[in-house]
């Protein structure tokens, strides 16, 4: 469906803001790129985790029956 999409976009955008945000700030050690790709996917990875697919419709509960 189109909201895996959305998911996908918002897990992707989260973490190239966070590059960005490691790019513009003075992260220099690895241990510093290490946190900031965890601080990166967490919120995404949790977001991914708590979002639900919707409901299913009419239209689509009669289809699944017809099968």
């Amino acid at each position: 469906m189109r909201t895996t999409y959305v998911n996908a976009t918002i897990a992707a955008l989260s973490m190239i803001a966070a590059g960005g945000v490691g790019l513009l700030a003075p992260v220099t050690t690895p241990s510093g790129w290490f946190m900031l790709a965890a601080v990166a996917t967490a919120p995404a990875l949790v977001f991914i985790h708590y979002s639900r697919r919707p409901a299913q419709t009419m239209s689509q509960s009669i289809k699944e029956a017809v099968r």
